[in-house]
């Protein structure tokens, strides 16, 4: 007799998670891929009618350097988390119990938090007339520097508002690596640097990468912090769409603005997941 095929049990638990993605982030998808190719009109709002004047006009100069904009201020916030979060994240990792309780407390609680209002605390300080310069114009610079509305302001609330994305995933990868590999490689005569790049940092790479990704994609679909801290100086594709959508009421060329960010997030994402994989193939042959 042939053995029973087992019952897919796995389909109870996958099935009501896969049917809320279907219903919630599938089928709403498919109906923006489908407006961003229907024809604008400034009475209806959309006709379904076929075009891709949509598209053709994101090769103008004003697109390009809005999507150049919002991946390069999203390079650099990654790269402010990795530098900021990376230390932070070891050194919780290798705390006492109450010392990382009190660390993660604190990075964690402002998420709970509105953005709008983190937001708005940012103004305090950096504006015109915060904290910042008032503290300036007492050291006698004079009428103070601008900090609000430009990309160091972007950069700065970014990083401020992403950086538990970061040190959360490398924290954990970290937690698993044995302090005893450390004393081993100090043991053998190895530096603090040697040992942490040639210990520490390979085997906390998925971590890294996790927290990369989640900061790189987060930077990019950002609205509220470019609009309040960057203004019309520091324009990213989420203010684009958002003025397409409720300025404009251009809703098939929001659609389209979507289409390519999403499919721009998620190329470089699989970039970035290839390029580990590959990495992780060629090291045990070294």
């Amino acid at each position: 007799m042939g053995r029973e095929r087992p019952s897919p049990y796995w389909v109870l638990f996958v099935g009501p998670y896969g049917l809320y993605l279907l219903v919630f982030l599938v089928l709403p998808f498919a109906n923006v891929a489908l407006l961003s190719v229907y024809l604008h009109s400034p009475t209806k709002i959309a006709i379904a009618e076929f075009t891709t004047a949509n598209y053709s006009k994101l090769w103008e100069l004003y697109y390009a350097n809005l999507f150049f904009r919002t991946l390069r201020l999203s390079l650099v916030v990654t790269v402010v988390c990795v530098a900021l979060g990376y230390p932070l994240a070891y050194v919780l990792a290798r705390a006492r119990p109450r010392i990382m309780t009190l660390g993660l407390f604190l990075l964690i609680m402002p998420l709970m938090v509105s953005t709008v209002i983190r937001v708005f605390g940012w103004v305090v300080i950096l504006g015109n007339e915060g904290l910042v310069n008032q503290a300036l114009r007492r050291l006698g610079a004079g009428d103070g520097v601008q900090l609000l509305h430009t990309e160091g302001a972007v950069i700065i609330g970014l990083a401020q508002q992403s950086m538990p994305f970061m040190v959360l995933p490398i924290m954990a990868s970290i937690e698993r690596i044995s302090p005893s590999l450390e004393e081993a490689a100090r043991n053998l005569g190895a530096s603090w640097g040697q040992m942490f790049t040639r210990t520490i940092l390979p085997l906390s790479m998925p971590g890294l990468l996790s927290g990369a990704l989640l900061v790189f994609s987060v930077s990019m679909s950002a609205f509220v912090t470019p609009a309040l801290m960057g203004g019309r100086r520091s324009r990213m594709i989420g203010q684009q769409i958002y003025e397409e959508v409720l300025s404009a009421y251009n809703w098939p060329g929001a659609a389209s603005l979507t289409i390519v960010l999403a499919l721009l997030m998620l190329g470089l994402v699989g970039l970035a997941l290839w390029a580990s994989r590959r990495r992780a193939r060629l090291e045990p042959a070294r």
